[in-house]
């Protein structure tokens, strides 16, 4: 679970390429994998271009705050979970979402799965208060 948020974070376009590029490609796998590297690469551009940020640069901070995770599946060398998130929404209140991620063992570390397309549109979805209960925490000092 924390290397798939570990990975998760160090591939925003905000953290900049010399953080994002190394570990996509290194700790990135799958078919959708150069995609990925060409959609995290654009949006960093447009991101820094839009601060005013010098290319190399990180583009801002990252918003989110990891809460917890759930595991849908688990073999010994893949893992399926979801990441519970909360951000600000476009409005300044606080929004959460669970993003579904896919971590594979390459034999030597868990590798993230590049999404369908290179990017994870497809795999969030907002997360009412109720259904919170389903993650399990992280907590801090554990």
């Amino acid at each position: 679970m924390l290397a798939a948020a570990h990975i998760l974070v160090r591939a925003n376009p905000q953290v900049g390429p010399s953080v994002f590029e190394p570990t996509l490609r290194t700790q990135v796998v799958g078919a959708d994998a150069a995609s990925m590297r060409v959609q995290v690469a654009q949006a960093y551009d447009e991101l820094r271009r839009h601060m005013g940020v010098a290319d190399g640069q990180p583009a801002g901070r990252l918003s989110a705050t990891l809460l917890g995770y759930r595991i849908l599946s688990y073999t010994d060398d893949q893992v399926a979970l979801r990441l519970l998130t909360e951000a600000p929404d476009g409005s300044g209140s606080s929004l959460m979402v669970s993003t579904e991620v896919r971590v594979r063992w390459t034999g030597s570390d868990w590798a993230l799965q590049a999404p369908a397309g290179g990017t994870f549109d497809q795999a969030v979805t907002v997360v009412l208060d109720p259904y919170t209960a389903m993650f399990l925490p992280f907590s801090a000092g554990r």
